[in-house]
């Protein structure tokens, strides 16, 4: 994306796509379209160390070990207290957790602050919604935080009006039928045993 001017600084990673979602150039043109539906040969998987120590902070977390969970968390927390600022008019602070903060507040606590870090450490990476169906509070986020901010006219940092999504106004987030994307039609008819398909829609398609 060179010359877009809404990218905060050329210099720094500025001008490139997401290393996980490009494909070897010798795929190009062979099965890496959207339209190649049952042939896609884009399966690179990228994770980062991050993600792997906030999951062993989530999985300490859950089991009540709450002094490791806090050490996975502070982890990420050094490393970012640490990193070279990549805007200097930014003003921001990055501390750990001071030594007991999990143990003395407890475990909902303690998983608040895992969710919290997922949230800073990956965002715009299209993990978020993922992890809030992992974690069962889908439907209470994005209901209560998300649905009634982005469905509103707003004003960006500049002072300019924005829409942002109006499609949203009087929508509301259904575990039943949200936490799961629909079976594309195609796979449910080619799972065909006998006449039969062996797939079945999610509820609420």
């Amino acid at each position: 994306m060179p010359g877009s001017t809404w990218i905060r600084d050329q210099n720094y990673a500025g001008p490139y796509t997401g290393k996980k979602w490009m494909y070897y150039v010798a795929d190009e043109g062979s099965s890496t379209h959207s339209t190649s539906r049952r042939s896609v040969n884009n399966n690179y998987r990228l994770f980062k160390l991050s993600m792997v120590i906030l999951w062993l902070a989530e999985i300490e977390a859950e089991a009540n070990n709450l002094a490791k969970a806090e050490e996975y968390v502070n982890m990420i927390r050094n490393r970012a207290k640490t990193s070279k600022v990549q805007d200097a008019s930014v003003n921001y602070s990055v501390n750990p957790y001071p030594a007991g903060t999990f143990a003395s507040k407890g475990k909902d606590y303690a998983l608040n602050a895992v969710y919290m870090e997922n949230r800073l450490e990956f965002a715009m990476e299209g993990h978020r919604f993922f992890d809030l169906v992992r974690w069962g509070i889908a439907a209470d986020f994005l209901n209560k935080m998300y649905i009634p901010k982005e469905s509103v006219s707003g004003i960006d940092l500049t002072g300019r009006t924005i829409s942002k999504r109006g499609y949203l106004a009087g929508k509301a987030f259904d575990p039943k039928k949200n936490n799961y994307f629909p079976l594309p039609i195609d796979e449910i008819l080619n799972s065909q045993k006998g006449g039969k398909a062996t797939l079945k829609q999610n509820d609420g398609y």
